[in-house]
């Protein structure tokens, strides 16, 4: 048995959708008609989306929430956390393997032990 590009693609799902038509704009209301009470006033805005007819623009980059460092700021920033970073690696104790090893044995043996005398209580 073989495949055709019917198969697996049949001309139906090719074709192009209908053109969804879009909704009329909105107008405002006209002096004879009274807004339902809640309703804003025409002119203020309202909050959440706004129906305006249209597809929105995706692509409009938003605007920045905060004015961006300055290359001097920067600079100052780096110097501290640079300054911060050598003060903690001097002042650190030197990395000792072994005897960060016997300190985990020494732990994970007490611990075992606690827990066996705890198992040991409730029964």
């Amino acid at each position: 048995m073989s495949a055709s590009l019917e198969d697996a693609a049949p001309a139906a799902a090719l074709r192009t959708p209908p053109v969804v038509p879009q909704p009329a704009p909105r107008t405002a209301a006209t002096p004879s008609q009274k807004p339902a009470p809640g309703a804003s006033t025409p002119g203020a805005p309202t909050p959440g989306a706004n129906v305006t007819g249209a597809y929105p623009d995706l692509n409009v980059p938003p605007a920045s929430a905060t004015a961006p460092i300055a290359p001097s700021e920067k600079d100052a920033l780096m110097r501290d956390l640079t300054a911060t970073r050598q003060r903690l690696e001097n002042s650190a104790p030197a990395n000792n393997a072994d005897a960060e090893a016997r300190r985990l044995r020494n732990l994970a043996k007490t611990h075992a032990e606690r827990q066996l005398q705890e198992i040991e209580k409730t029964e």
